[in-house]
């Protein structure tokens, strides 16, 4: 019979794989994709309803740059919250893979 020289074998159970490591390297790529999505949203999202605001009350263009303002700063917010959340947890997840 052939050889199995796959990375998944009993051996390499314990200690991670490149294979491993690179998945665990594109869940965390997305995770930051996924902030950066919403901080457009955000921002589009209020954007839009300034602009539709501004037309509904006819007042120009306030409602519209309030609108941007309040979706860059809510969005920014949220972005740092979420990013710090998640370095919070990378720093916990590395001291405890220490004790072990």
């Amino acid at each position: 019979m052939a050889e199995n020289n796959s990375i998944f074998n009993k051996k390499n159970a314990e200690n991670p794989s490149e294979l491993q490591k690179v998945a665990k390297s594109y869940r965390s790529g997305w995770q930051y994709a996924e902030y950066a999505f919403q901080y457009g949203v955000s921002i589009v999202l209020c954007t839009l309803a300034g602009y539709w605001l501004d037309n509904w009350l006819n007042t120009g263009n306030i409602l519209l740059i309030v609108g941007v303002l309040f979706g860059s700063v809510g969005g920014f917010i949220n972005l740092i919250r979420a990013v710090n959340y998640k370095t919070k947890q990378e720093l916990k997840e590395k001291q405890e893979s220490k004790k072990q």
